[in-house]
């Protein structure tokens, strides 16, 4: 399982648990609160009616018969109140009085508990003893929601304990409250646990995040592309990060340089071994055609070998960088007319005309001036390099489209083949130029440097052949303008 799923999962089973005991403790006090709730008034209620009732004592014994009628005015009086969701309209609240033997003498549900022996009952005993007198006692055994409190308080006659008067009430009377309650803290609880997981998960996602941005980085270098390891994250991951990309630069660089080595030397392979047999053939009796024949065979080597060097050393340049270094913004058109120019001899030495469209206008660009240089060198001298000698063209049109800016070339030549086509941006992958005389292969480093090029400016390049009734390949270079 993946460690961001693990830290969720984790999160999410221990705040269930903090939620599930929260709300079970929550309530069960729900339960003991509205019980104390149900108390505290009925302290109040049995000393207030006792200090009336005391009004009706007469040498030193109680006469309930004025209280009776009083209470059962109350108990018959009509009445509607609305209390939150609860609907009254009955007195849930009874009384009985005793008297100094503990004996009921008064008890407001019709008489039923009058003449029975409550002394013993904790009410009364407890009031009796000068204490606080309460007792609860389930109306049924076997249900704990049938539970009635009783609250005595004491009945006095020039100082001297006459009696007792209780008051009770059924738990059952604020069950609808504490009811409301309990679906309320669930209601709540619920919401919460969700609102907390859904947050919990963000953040768990936001800061274990980074790590898979790291590994995919870690994939990609590890499948040869050319990338940086960002630094996000917290001060930990930050530090991974760097840690990273150094080893990444690290390893990098030794096998780029081993690359590098390998490409070299095999590649010089070929124009040393000319050079150093026509060098080794050559003598100063040798007949003056032939020896200006190898002569320009060494010359063409070198010159062969310089380009290859000179190109390998652009292109190691340019692989090394995850972004731009220099950036100035530039006029894209007159940086290809300049390189055009450059080229002007070789192309009337081939015999090869030139068409320009787009180049007068101002196109102005972010890059680096010198990379796109070289690009467009190299798109010429491909163009060049693979046009027929003396009655073909290449066109070339700049052009900005959609916030893009394009730039075209197309030739005159054999176009690419189709086993090529895949292949073309490969480093020191090239074909014979055989539209040529010469028949002679390039470095194979041209369009490999402009592919990086373009990447680097987040661009493009394209080439393809023109169509199948037409001769030439075309190649695209697109660069946001």
């Amino acid at each position: 399982m993946r460690l961001t799923l693990l830290i969720i999962a984790g999160f999410l089973a221990i705040a269930a648990g903090g939620f599930f005991f929260l709300m079970s403790t929550l309530r069960q006090d729900v339960e003991r609160m509205y019980s104390q709730a149900a108390e505290e008034p009925l302290v109040d209620f049995a000393h207030l009616l006792a200090a009336l009732i005391e009004q009706d004592v007469e040498a030193g014994k109680i006469d309930p018969a004025r209280f009776r009628e009083s209470l059962q005015n109350a108990f018959d009086r009509e009445f509607s109140a609305e209390i939150y969701q609860l609907k009254k309209s009955t007195i849930q609240t009874n009384v009985y009085v005793t008297d100094r033997n503990g004996i009921v003498i008064y008890d407001s549900e019709a008489g039923k508990r009058e003449g029975e022996d409550y002394s013993q009952f904790n009410d009364v005993y407890l009031v009796h003893q000068g204490k606080y007198g309460v007792r609860s006692t389930r109306t049924d055994p076997e249900n704990s929601e049938s539970t009635v409190f009783f609250i005595a308080a004491p009945i006095f006659h020039n100082d001297q304990l006459v009696g007792t008067l209780t008051v009770s009430r059924p738990e059952n009377a604020m069950a609808p409250f504490a009811q409301d309650s309990r679906e309320k803290i669930l209601r709540w609880s619920l919401i919460a646990g969700v609102i907390v997981a859904v947050l919990g998960a963000i953040w768990t996602y936001a800061l274990v995040s980074p790590i898979g941005g790291l590994t995919r980085h870690a994939r990609q270098v590890a499948a040869g592309e050319q990338t940086s390891v960002p630094e996000t994250g917290l001060a930990e991951i930050r530090s991974l990060s760097r840690a990273l990309e150094n080893m990444r630069r690290e390893l990098e660089g030794k096998h780029y340089v081993e690359n590098y080595v390998q490409a070299l030397t095999h590649e010089l392979k070929s124009p040393l071994a000319a050079i150093r047999g026509a060098a080794e053939l050559i003598d100063e009796n040798m007949p003056p055609e032939k020896r200006e024949r190898f002569l320009e065979n060494i010359l063409a080597e070198t010159s062969r070998s310089e380009d290859l060097v000179r190109r390998l050393v652009q292109l190691a340049a340019l692989e090394s960088q995850t972004g731009l270094a220099k950036r100035e913004r530039l006029d894209f058109a007159k940086l290809v007319r300049e390189e055009i120019a450059e080229c002007k001899n070789r192309l009337g030495s081939a015999g090869i005309s030139l068409e320009t469209y787009g180049l007068d206008e101002r196109l102005s660009i972010e890059g680096d001036p010198l990379m796109l240089q070289i690009a467009v060198r190299n798109l010429l001298s491909n163009a060049i390099d693979f046009s027929p000698e003396s009655d073909s063209s290449i066109r070339v049109s700049v052009a900005k489209d959609k916030g893009e800016i394009s730039l075209r070339i197309r030739d005159d030549g054999p176009g690419i083949p189709d086993y090529a086509t895949e292949r073309i941006f490969e480093r020191f992958y090239s074909l014979k130029h055989n539209a040529r005389a010469d028949g002679r292969k390039g470095s194979g480093l041209g369009l490999c440097f402009v592919k990086e090029a373009a990447e680097l400016h987040g661009g493009s390049i394209e080439v393809k052949n023109r169509g199948p009734q037409i001769p030439g390949s075309e190649a695209v270079l697109r660069l946001p303008g």
